[in-house]
């Protein structure tokens, strides 16, 4: 082999390497985002639970029969935000599970660092 071909070789090897370090990179970007969706749809969830400890804390203050359509709103409003946050937190799961799954078809970080940094310093 000529030195031009082995340089050449040299070179497609190190842009192979960093192109994997930057694939792996993205997947794991794209968990952060992930992660913070799941995050978002817990909080959604959270607030219908509070909605109702507030109204079972409060119902000695009022008459359920006198503030009907105050409370079926309310309760409409807690079952969409329950909905969604339901949503949030499937979807979220689902997309996590997803990523791990193609983290893993990737090769070893570790060994592709190693070689990255040794074909850096030589």
């Amino acid at each position: 082999m000529t030195t031009n071909s082995r340089q050449l070789d040299e070179r497609t090897h190190q842009s192979t390497i960093r192109t994997s370090l930057a694939f792996i990179r993205t997947i794991d970007a794209e968990k952060r985002t992930h992660l913070a969706e799941l995050r978002t749809g817990i909080g959604i969830l959270t607030i219908p639970i509070s909605l109702l400890t507030i109204l079972i804390a409060t119902s000695n203050y009022y008459s359920v029969s006198e503030i009907l359509s105050l409370f079926v709103s309310l309760i409409a409003i807690a079952a969409l935000l329950f909905v969604i946050g339901g949503y949030l937190v499937y979807s979220s799961l689902t997309k996590i599970r997803g990523d791990d799954r193609l983290r893993c078809r990737c090769d070893d970080l570790s060994h592709l660092v190693s070689e990255f940094n040794n074909h850096n310093h030589d």
